[in-house]
């Protein structure tokens, strides 16, 4: 089992297309979707990457996580926990927003096997926390920490599916979302600013997924990010946002984005290996080398963030 750590910003930015960039458009039904959705995100976020923290803190001791712990080892770590406020976006609200009408076919079942699937995770951490924090192993000779294992193993692997599959739904709601959204308002409006802001996260989002893994496709690479700084150039030339503080900010990180992606595409091009302090520096959570898959979705979740506080 190796879940992938993924930055849940990804999807936060769905948010943003549902709420924000519409405010003059926005119906009754489309907000009660809004929610529904959000509440789907605040569970993800909350957890997801928690869940993936404790998995790692769990296995970290363990020689060899497939067999288990034996019961002889010099040092042992219970699974880290979630704190309870994460827990609870994934309880009634949660439930809530699963129950909330009209259905969503492509989402609820997904949230709904992510939120099964951490309840029961989430319970047997409880239990395993207790058991170590207890100390028991040392009068059992360890058979709790065998017991335990198994089980416990089973329940992250079938969460780190259903987030998989989370994630896959919410990505897929968010990129359909935008696309219908981009051309309401740029019916309504003309390429509003509204319309600008929707463009640039869904295209450098692309961006971002197009230059991912270890050896992405350069030539949809180098079209991505022309089509991407075509979108910002537009804008530029159109003067959206001028005089706004936040929409200079966002615009700063967009160009960020752009810069990063040019300087991944050359680190791919000339086959550039990370160095062992670069992945040092990966393992250990610092800031990723740049022209990295790591820095590119750095660069992307720096511009989610910036989005964000407009809509606020």
């Amino acid at each position: 089992m190796n879940p992938t750590f993924r930055t849940a910003l990804l999807a936060a930015s769905v948010a943003l297309c549902l709420a924000a960039c519409q405010k003059g458009a926005s119906t009754p039904a489309a907000n009660e979707g809004a929610d529904k959705i959000n509440a789907y995100i605040a569970c993800f976020n909350g957890v997801q990457q928690p869940i993936q923290e404790s998995f790692q803190r769990y296995v970290s001791w363990i020689a060899d996580p497939a067999a288990g712990p034996t019961g002889k080892e010099e040092t042992v770590r219970a699974p880290g926990t979630v704190l309870s406020h994460r827990v609870e976006f994934c309880g009634a609200p949660l439930t809530a927003a699963l129950a909330q009408q009209p259905a969503n076919a492509a989402l609820d079942p997904a949230a709904r096997r992510y939120q099964e699937t951490f309840t029961a995770l989430n319970e047997k951490i409880g239990d395993a926390v207790r058991y170590y924090d207890r100390e028991d192993y040392k009068r059992d000779g360890g058979e709790g920490m065998r017991q335990r294992h198994a089980p416990l193993m089973q329940a992250y692997s079938a969460f780190f599916e259903a987030g998989d599959a989370m994630d896959a739904a919410l990505e897929a709601n968010e990129d359909q979302r935008r696309k219908e959204q981009i051309a309401a308002i740029e019916k309504e409006e003309g390429r509003s600013a509204a319309f600008y802001h929707l463009s640039i996260i869904g295209e450098g989002k692309q961006l971002v997924k197009v230059l991912d893994g270890d050896a992405p496709d350069l030539a949809a690479g180098r079209a991505q990010l022309a089509r991407y700084q075509a979108v910002l150039e537009e804008a530029a030339k159109a003067k959206v946002g001028q005089g706004d503080p936040m929409w200079g900010h966002m615009e700063r990180s967009a160009d960020k984005l752009a810069s990063e992606g040019g300087r991944r595409i050359e680190r791919l091009q000339a086959n550039q290996p990370l160095s062992r302090s670069d992945q040092i520096l990966l393992e250990s959570g610092g800031m990723p080398p740049s022209g990295t898959a790591p820095a590119l979705l750095a660069s992307y979740n720096d511009l989610v963030d910036m989005s964000n506080r407009m809509a606020r």
